[in-house]
């Protein structure tokens, strides 16, 4: 026996010596009459590929069903929800308008605002819509406003038109509702208290006695006798109160410098 070591070849399938075109069996000890043709390891693999890959694989039916089901997205109800921001910016407008200054700048900034937050939600509404397999409405919608996006969304797309009824049923809530207090006399203190404020503010400002006046946009301006008080900034910045007095039922006013 020689000290160099004996490999062993385990039974086995086999390239075989006289043609490498097919395999023979070899059976651990010597080559048998077996045959057979070399297999194509290159189509084994891709079989294999594919199997896995199919096991991996949603079926067509389910993908349908999950890309006809996924249609209402964040970002669209945020577009539907758009009467409230405009609402808010307009409220915004008005307070700065009362409180600050007669300025129309901040209810144009407002509505800039409002109208610039539709077009952010629908970019972000069409790139959810393509990611989950949805043809999205094209952008120029949100361009020509809210209402004219959520439409074209609901003819394209199924199971849309719940942020057009929404957007539908907010804006008739904003109008309507003020609108119908305003001409049921509702409101009738707060347009009074509006023009007391801007017709003694005019005055004293137009005179140098005052620089900006805040008066309360709800107060008693239909009761006889009534007063209540109002902020005044003089031009040197100090401050100061101001009594306003109701004297008449058609809304005669009169009023006087608080004394400090």
């Amino acid at each position: 026996m020689t000290d160099q070591a004996i490999r062993v070849v385990p039974a086995g399938w086999y390239e075989d010596p006289s043609d490498p075109g097919q395999v023979r069996w070899w059976n651990g000890i010597a080559w048998t009459d077996h045959t057979q043709a070399k297999p194509d390891l290159d189509a084994i693999a891709d079989a294999e590929s594919a199997e896995l890959e199919a096991s991996f694989a949603v079926p067509a039916a389910t993908r349908n069903r999950n890309r006809i089901r996924s249609t209402s997205t964040a970002e669209s109800w945020l577009v539907a929800f758009s009467p409230v921001l405009l609402a808010l910016g307009l409220f915004a407008a008005a307070w700065a308008w009362l409180y600050l200054a007669p300025d129309l700048i901040v209810g144009i900034v407002a509505l800039v605002v409002a109208y610039a937050l539709v077009i952010v939600f629908a970019i972000l509404d069409r790139r959810k819509l393509a990611r989950w397999g949805h043809t999205p409405p094209p952008l120029v919608g949100a361009l020509l406003t809210a209402p004219v996006y959520l439409l074209i969304r609901a003819l394209r797309l199924p199971k849309s038109w719940g942020q057009l009824i929404a957007w539908a049923l907010l804006m008739v809530g904003l109008i309507g509702v003020p609108a119908g207090a305003w001409f049921g006399g509702a409101l009738t203190n707060v347009q009074t208290a509006v023009r007391i404020q801007a017709e003694i503010r005019d005055e004293l400002v137009g005179s140098g006695k005052a620089s900006a006046l805040s008066c309360p946009p709800i107060a008693d301006t239909t009761t006889v006798g009534a007063i209540y008080t109002c902020e005044v900034t003089r031009p040197d910045g100090s401050r100061g109160k101001l009594w306003v007095s109701i004297d008449s039922d058609e809304g005669d006013y009169s009023y006087s410098f608080a004394i400090s």
